[in-house]
């Protein structure tokens, strides 16, 4: 099978994020002894409000087809713009990246390797870190379902409710941490999916659906892809980095236009997969569950020991001994956590994770890998620098790596076509 590749890039405001997400493909697809004539790389720059001048330049020094949009696209419009841009055989891959992703090494040849040997794969996806360490772990998207939207609504209001969605929860996410190898799932994170042009072709010809403004055409690519009879994969060998909503932002950050976008989006998913009564229900159950956070939403789930304001990184004492998870949140009730393996008595996170955790109050809690035990929950302010631009090529890959980044040839079939 053909390992040709076309990787697609909606940007907005992460200009540097995405030149050095480009930069960490190309760079690990030369490592990997590959032919550049077989990488394609498409920018789409949603009218960012912000000056995109100077990375949009060094994307097409680097041999990327970038396109300006004259308006905020919407990330599935603005892919769906960018996957008409390049072309390729039925059996070539296709990548849908968010714009701060960097590839480490091994990730492209497990990525690509999966579905070039695995004809029932539609979909594959990497194991992802905040941190070039693997430290900060994201967790695996759940499938939203409306037993589960109201779950996570209930658990808003009640501690009992948020104790049973994070024991359903943690039996699935504990061994997505601890995989190396292929692993089934019904849900893959939209941040970066591989999958080949036949599966595109099947679906109607684009990946995704543009009724979606932001968010949740990720997991209506899923259903989908699902209901042709194939297979989502997730590959825990397949290392990258995402260093997480740099576009979108978090709390404050968030409130605004990715908000009004996400509501909209969870609105058309749920009456699209459960119907007109089922999209009341779950419009009914978000804000109950917004109204119920904002008035604290009862007891907290654990008894959390206050280490008060912290620039550096606190060393955590944990009961017991052995392998653990620790989960780490902006809320006491763990909804959606990053994930730290580690094992013995004590934790800290490492100076390089530090630096990629957002500033504000942080929950923090140990619980045993097998009994799901808790051996330790603690809260502080987290203050202090927080990095803000992607790694350099040169800093995680090496320079061996920074002296095999050039600019890709033009692809010969992309040319013919664009001259037609």
């Amino acid at each position: 099978m053909s390992t040709r590749l076309s990787a697609l890039v909606v940007n907005y405001n992460s200009g540097q994020f995405a030149l050095r997400c480009v930069e960490s493909l190309i760079a690990n697809w030369i490592l990997e002894g590959r032919d550049p004539r077989d990488l394609e790389v498409v920018v789409v720059d949603n009218a960012s409000p912000t000056d995109q001048t100077a990375p949009l330049a060094a994307l097409e020094a680097l041999g990327v087809r970038v396109e300006r949009a004259t308006e905020n696209l919407g990330y599935a419009r603005g892919m769906n713009r960018a996957f008409e841009l390049t072309s390729g055989g039925p059996d070539d891959a296709i990548a849908i990246l968010n714009p701060d992703l960097f590839f480490l090494p091994g990730a492209l040849g497990a990525l690509l390797g999966q579905l070039a040997s695995d004809r029932s794969v539609g979909i594959v996806d990497p194991k992802v870190s905040i941190d070039p360490g693997r430290e900060l772990l994201l967790p695996r998207n759940p499938l939203p379902t409306l037993y589960d939207h109201a779950l996570i609504a209930l658990a808003h209001r009640s501690v009992a409710a948020a104790r049973h969605y994070s024991r359903r929860r943690l039996a699935i996410d504990v061994p997505w941490f601890e995989s190396q190898a292929p692993f089934d799932t019904d849900m893959l994170s939209g941040c970066c999916m591989f999958m080949r042009r036949e599966t595109v072709a099947r679906l109607g010809g684009t990946p995704l659906d543009p009724i979606f403004p932001l968010y949740y055409e990720d997991t209506d690519l899923c259903r989908r892809v699902r209901r042709l009879g194939l297979r989502l994969v997730h590959l825990g060998n397949a290392p990258v980095l995402h260093y997480w909503s740099r576009s979108a932002g978090v709390g404050a950050q968030f409130d605004g236009e990715p908000r009004r976008r996400y509501v909209i989006s969870q609105d058309i998913y749920f009456r699209r997969y459960y119907g007109a009564l089922g999209g009341h229900a779950a419009r009914w159950l978000s804000a109950k569950a917004a109204s119920w956070g904002q008035r604290g939403g009862g007891d907290h789930l654990h008894d959390f020991v206050d280490l008060g304001v912290c620039a550096e990184p606190p060393l955590l004492e944990l009961t017991g001994d052995g392998p653990f998870l620790v989960e780490s949140n902006f809320t006491p009730k763990f909804l959606l956590s990053a994930g730290t393996l580690g094992s013995g008595r004590t934790f800290r996170f490492s100076a390089q994770a530090w630096d990629w955790i957002f500033s504000g109050r942080l929950y923090v809690r140990a619980l045993d890998r097998r009994s799901l035990a808790v051996r330790g929950a603690w809260t502080f302010e987290r203050v202090g620098a927080v990095r803000h631009h992607g790694h350099s090529v040169g800093e995680i890959l090496g320079p061996q790596a920074a002296q095999a980044l050039r600019p890709l040839p033009e692809r010969p079939n992309a040319a013919q076509d664009r001259r037609a």
